[in-house]
């Protein structure tokens, strides 16, 4: 499992900090392979699959030939959610959690149990797909702006309670018309994170399904997901815009769970400040007939644009000096590594309130990242201008 940097938008260290904690009070046989921390980071990072090797089985290389296309979308799309969500998968399948195929009704139905909970169901027909996850970063993502119910209600998207009792008052059911809507869902970050920190919980308690584990159903899926992993060519608009969609803003929610152990008011001024630079650089760049927007090619950057030479830049933004300067510079050269593997490149600019260690300029600078601070706005064009 790979820990990549968390973003530094929406989820800040205080969530992982918080999840460590609840993760580290269970014991569990899941400690045998993560670490509560490592696991925590893992929820909120940067989604990727699970690699195809090792795989939890062994695959027989025939056994989908005789499957039409509704039914390998399926196995895929289950397998690509075993790979994206369910921590440790290779290693902890059939300890942890097992994919099962059960026939009946108008179409087999393959279902995803981790821990002692079902948290998917996909058919083969590719009707429907019902997803379990948690429900705290999908209530986070709304008040902050991030997720838009009204649209996943225009997709055909059923929101509601889960009844089951594991985590009850914790979690939502979701419930999609198809494949596709189910994989447009599960890319919207929020909700990848609420798959995720679901299946941590469940994973790290019992699983008493051992006996019903069939390893060649895991293997199947598993493969199956390499044609939709690789067949997954960026979704976003980014393309002659520059960037995906259209900066929404991220204003601090005004009621924070009450199981937040950090200081409300302290991350309520980091949203906010995050958000006031975020306005800022998209003001500058407008003064100067630049339309800036957020995510680039489904890497999650907080702003992206193309200069009047058609240069591609991208941004990640932070408030707090010390440590977003850290975290800050550490996620915009993973992200200058995500675009360029998709044939993108982009040159990273790191903005932060203010900078008062001119160390920092030059660590910046051997990295090729533009920074650029808050307190002077009047720099900001001989900064982007003079970008390598």
């Amino acid at each position: 499992m790979t820990t990549e940097s968390v973003p530094i938008g929406l989820w800040s260290a205080d969530d992982v900090e918080e999840l460590t904690g609840i993760l580290a009070a269970r014991r569990s046989r899941l400690w045998q392979h993560a670490q509560p921390a490592e696991l925590a980071a893992w929820v909120f990072a940067d989604p990727q699959p699970a690699p195809l090797d090792p795989s939890p089985a062994a695959f027989d290389g025939d056994w989908a030939d005789g499957l039409d296309e509704p039914q390998r979308a399926a196995w895929a799309f289950a397998g690509w959610v075993a790979r994206m969500a369910v921590p440790e998968a290779a290693p902890t399948a059939g300890t942890h959690w097992l994919l099962s195929r059960v026939s009946g009704g108008h179409a087999s139905l393959l279902r995803l149990t981790v821990g002692v909970l079902e948290t998917l169901g996909v058919y083969e027909s590719g009707e429907e797909v019902w997803l379990r996850v948690a429900a705290a970063p999908i209530g986070l993502a709304m008040d902050a702006g991030t997720a838009d119910l009204e649209e996943w209600v225009r997709r055909g998207i059923d929101v509601g309670e889960d009844r089951t009792k594991t985590f009850a008052e914790d979690k939502l059911l979701f419930t999609c018309p198809d494949i596709d809507t189910a994989l447009w869902l599960l890319r919207q970050p929020p909700v990848m994170a609420a798959a995720r920190m679901l299946n941590a919980w469940v994973a790290a308690g019992p699983f008493p399904f051992e006996s019903r584990y069939r390893p060649e159903v895991a293997g199947r899926a598993w493969r199956a997901a390499e044609a939709l992993i690789s067949d997954a060519v960026p979704a976003g608009t980014g393309g002659e815009r520059g960037f995906d969609r259209e900066y929404a803003g991220s204003a601090a929610p005004v009621d924070l769970p009450a199981q937040r152990s950090f200081d409300a008011d302290a991350y309520r001024a980091g949203v906010n400040e995050h958000d006031r630079l975020c306005r800022a650089l998209i003001d500058h760049l407008s003064a100067e007939g630049i339309r800036a927007g957020a995510g680039l090619h489904d890497v999650l950057v907080d702003l992206a644009w193309r200069d009047a030479d058609g240069r591609q830049f991208m941004s990640v933004v932070g408030g707090n000096e010390v440590e977003q300067l850290r975290l800050g510079l550490g996620q915009v050269l993973e992200y200058r590594h995500r675009l360029a593997t998709r044939g993108v490149e982009a040159t990273p600019v790191l903005v932060v309130s203010r900078c008062s260690d001119q160390a920092w300029f030059d660590i910046c600078a051997e990295n090729q990242v533009v920074l650029v601070q808050g307190e002077g706005l009047a720099d900001w064009t001989t900064g982007l201008r003079s970008a390598p």
